[in-house]
């Protein structure tokens, strides 16, 4: 009892000391047994993966081949560790070739893929939202001739970034609550490894002013469309690096009265109601994948195809409104599409996308309070709602406050505010699922 008393005094007379004492070993514990779990959970992974990397292969079959496009800036510079530490030993478990190529600038996946000519099975991710938008607007570019072409070289998704959009809409569901982002890494490269793919949408985003001596090429996104001063603050939330994990929430109030922020959408939307399949989505269908190095004579032998006895001709269904575009004027705060790729916005059938037209205006109190659920992956504050195929945005540059040059998101990545056209590309790329 006497050292009990004793040990007491001593805490008592030393509680500074006793204090950082206790916090350094309250670390100790938890660092010890995240590392401890961590380890039994990557266990269970490799030993699947070590599963696919005992099968035999025929003298005729090559090893699979996956070339990795890794952005090391990415995850605040950690992207590279991660991939090193939770993927890359799966994948050489599992008995894949790996070669990884390592961005050094914005954008260079683009050309990166573009000028990709070494033979590969399959194209992974590691990074966030803007280096996948790099990647599929590589591909799509390289195979802007034949997009069949585009289809027969999956991609998959490694969430190594800030935002992992796409891929937190794919794995977070069979992700479990005990160690949520390492169990993401690891099913993500699981599902390259297993190989089960899915067909998703693609967004053509091309300029409607044209410069015959400047050429813009077409950006391809997957994911989500952002215009208004939600955007130009999620954009900023790095200034309030200070804050820690709370500069998501405070890059809201420090901007809801900024004069700087974007608060006028106006302008006029073309747009065409979704189809479900027609004649007219037919022919062009045929037209994109009609191969660019056919003999001559062959463009005089009339195409036909055989149908199972389940698949519908749609060459013979007759839709007067397929392409024909709806205009209307706008007047609000944010403008937002969203592709049915994004988890529980759009149903699966026909192939549409959905347009968020917000209010007309709104309190620095609700646009608080919309920004901090928009942190939780929420969205509230939507006037209306409009599902579409392919859209023209024409914004109003005449008004005072468009003035100054605004700035719009496409999956996460900026671009400078200009009239364009968004076509919808069904079914365009092959991606790894689970």
């Amino acid at each position: 009892m006497s050292r009990i008393v004793k040990f007491a005094k001593t805490i008592r007379n030393n509680w500074k000391k006793s204090v950082v004492g206790a916090a350094a070993l309250s670390y100790g514990i938890l660092y010890g047994v995240e590392y401890y779990q961590t380890n039994l959970l990557m266990r269970v992974y490799c030993k699947e993966a070590v599963k696919f990397g005992d099968e035999l292969l025929s003298p005729t079959r090559k090893p699979r081949h996956i070339t990795v496009i890794l952005n090391p800036v990415a995850k605040k510079r950690s992207s590279k560790k991660l991939f090193e530490k939770y993927c890359e030993p799966l994948l050489h478990l599992a008995g894949i070739a790996v070669t990884i190529i390592q961005t050094e600038q914005e954008g260079q996946a683009r050309t990166l893929i573009e000028n990709l000519n070494t033979p590969t099975d399959a194209i992974l991710v590691a990074g966030g939202d803007g280096t996948l938008l790099d990647v599929v607007t590589g591909l799509m570019r390289k195979y802007d001739d034949n997009l069949s072409h585009a289809k027969q070289c999956p991609i998959g998704i490694l969430p190594l970034g800030e935002t992992n959009r796409l891929a937190d809409s794919f794995f977070c569901n069979i992700s479990g609550e005990n160690l949520p982002h390492i169990r993401e890494m690891a099913d993500a490269t699981m599902a390259a490894i297993r190989g089960a793919t899915k067909f998703i949408d693609v967004v053509k985003i091309d300029p409607l002013e044209r410069d015959p001596e400047n050429p813009i090429k077409p950006i391809y996104a997957v994911g989500m469309i952002e215009w208004g001063p939600w955007r130009d603050a999620h954009a900023r939330k790095e200034k309030y690096w200070y804050w820690g994990t709370l500069r998501r929430y405070m890059t809201y109030v420090f901007n809801g009265f900024k004069k700087d922020v974007n608060w006028d959408c106006s302008g006029i939307i073309k747009y065409s109601d979704p189809c479900s399949g027609c004649s007219h989505c037919y022919e062009n269908q045929l037209n994109q994948n009609s191969s660019s190095d056919k003999r001559w004579w062959q463009v005089f032998i009339p195409k036909k195809r055989v149908y199972a006895h389940d698949e519908i001709d749609y060459s013979r269904i007759k839709n007067d409104k397929c392409g024909q575009y709806n205009e209307i004027p706008v007047t609000t705060t944010e403008l937002s599409l969203i592709t049915r790729n994004v988890k529980d916005l759009i149903d699966k059938s026909p192939p549409s996308m959905k347009l968020f037209i917000g209010p007309e205006n709104i309190s620095y109190t609700d646009y608080v309070a919309e920004g901090w659920k928009r942190v939780k992956g929420e969205r509230k504050l939507i006037q209306k709602t409009l599902n579409v195929k392919d859209i023209e945005l024409l914004p109003n540059t005449t008004n005072e406050s468009n003035t100054k040059q605004h700035y719009f998101s496409i999956d996460n990545e900026e671009f400078e505010m200009k009239p364009i056209k968004i076509k919808l590309l069904p079914n365009a790329v092959k991606m790894f699922c689970p």
